[in-house]
């Protein structure tokens, strides 16, 4: 036994041996699956001059041109695997105005998407988290968000408080699975939260709404997919008596007509049951329609992106609203310094039915900009924007002229 026990040691040795190596070699084999992270700062100061900030009537005193100065700071962080990626952007920025010190703001976003994909399903998913001055998040960009979808709602009123905010909180994820090479199934939800302080009265109301979709998309051609669902969806405002809940269809085409160049349409007819007491008591059932196109075009030095039609969607104003609205935005680079943008958003706010009715808005908002990379991360960015908007109650409607040069740093994005 005296000379078994090194023997039996070596043996053992050897297996361990022998098995380390078959793992070192395995390893070496194996795709790697390690998360990749990347960081991309950005900050930016800003100063304007606006004709009318407020928006005021001339009905109501007219304009007031006022001089402001913004500091922003934000970061693209980005997390990629083999089968995923998600991209996440927290941003803070705070506007000064030394006039109209009630405008002055520390406002803070986050926006966070995320996408992944197998063999036979895909999943993707869309936060926006915000909190900012309302009479800045009740007027919608005329430019896209460089990051996100178009929001599947549009729940702005324009109706504002100096000094208020507006927090919000917008859930969009999607799941579809394979079920053949040419027929998926799927189901998408919307959340969203809205929260005004103070509340408003009527013209600015928390509510949260639901809506849930189960979908199947037929692949009919290479370049052509065929998309119907059936969906359901609530309202609710917080503090008052006032919910809607809806059942509804939709069918979408989709074309990508070529790498660069790709379209959609969609059809929706939904049927809705109202129960509210704002602005007094009122029940009905109604039954809206939605029809929207989308174009995108990517080339290697011009961009061009085209959303418009009607769209159902929940509102600040208290209950279910119908807007009709388009919103498309151009780019082009001049130069590997220069780029120009240009953009427009129209809409038009009208209540579902005749108690909300009467606040019926207009709303259109112009930008154009210029931006020079004075070297690969600093840049100088100048623009002018013109912003006017009219509700039906009103005798007139208002209007404001915004110039601003932006002096900012940008970090290198990926570089793998």
């Amino acid at each position: 036994m005296s000379w078994s026990f090194p023997k039996g040691l070596q043996v053992m040795h050897r297996r361990q041996r022998a098995v380390a190596t078959s793992l070192c070699v395995a390893m070496a084999a194996a795709p790697v699956y390690a998360a990749q992270v990347y960081v991309q700062p950005m900050a930016t100061i800003s100063a304007e001059t606006d004709s009318n900030l407020d928006l005021v009537p001339a009905s109501q005193g007219g304009a007031n041109s006022v001089e402001g100065n913004i500091a922003d700071a934000s970061a693209l962080i980005g997390i990629a695997t083999p089968d995923s990626e998600t991209t996440i952007i927290p941003r803070i920025d705070y506007r000064d105005y030394p006039s109209a010190s009630y405008d002055n703001r520390l406002e803070g976003y986050l926006d966070l998407i995320s996408a992944y994909r197998t063999q036979r399903s895909k999943g993707d998913v869309y936060l926006d988290l915000e909190r900012r001055d309302e009479f800045n998040a009740e007027l919608s960009s005329a430019l896209y968000n460089p990051y996100g979808p178009v929001p599947p709602t549009s729940p702005e009123t324009g109706r504002t408080v100096k000094g208020a905010t507006r927090e919000s909180l917008i859930l969009v994820p999607d799941y579809s699975y394979n079920i053949s090479p040419l027929t998926a199934a799927g189901v998408s939800a919307i959340y969203q939260k809205l929260i005004y302080s103070p509340d408003n009265t009527f013209s600015a109301v928390d509510f949260e709404y639901y809506q849930g979709k189960a979908y199947l998309r037929w692949t009919l051609d290479q370049r052509t997919d065929l998309t119907v669902g059936a969906y359901g969806a609530k309202y609710q405002a917080s503090h008052f008596d006032s919910e809607a809940t809806a059942t509804g269809a939709s069918v979408s085409l989709d074309t990508s007509w070529s790498p660069l160049l790709s379209t959609g349409a969609t059809v929706v007819y939904q049927r809705t049951n109202i129960d509210t007491t704002i602005p007094s008591p009122f029940k009905t059932i109604a039954y809206p329609w939605g029809a929207t196109v989308n174009v995108a075009y990517k080339g290697e030095i011009n961009q061009f992106r085209m959303n418009g039609g009607r769209v159902i969607t929940p509102s600040g104003g208290g209950g279910i609203y119908v807007n009709d609205q388009v919103q498309l935005q151009y780019s082009r680079n001049f130069t590997r310094r220069l780029a120009f943008t240009g953009a427009t958003i129209a809409l038009r706010n009208r209540g579902l039915t005749p108690n909300v009715s009467g606040d019926d808005r207009t709303y259109v908002r112009t930008a154009v900009e210029l931006k020079w990379m004075m070297t690969p991360t600093w840049f100088v960015q100048g623009g002018y924007q013109y912003t006017w908007q009219k509700y039906e109650i009103d005798p007139d409607g208002a209007s404001n002229n915004r110039l601003y040069i932006r002096f900012g740093y940008q970090g290198l994005g990926r570089q793998w």
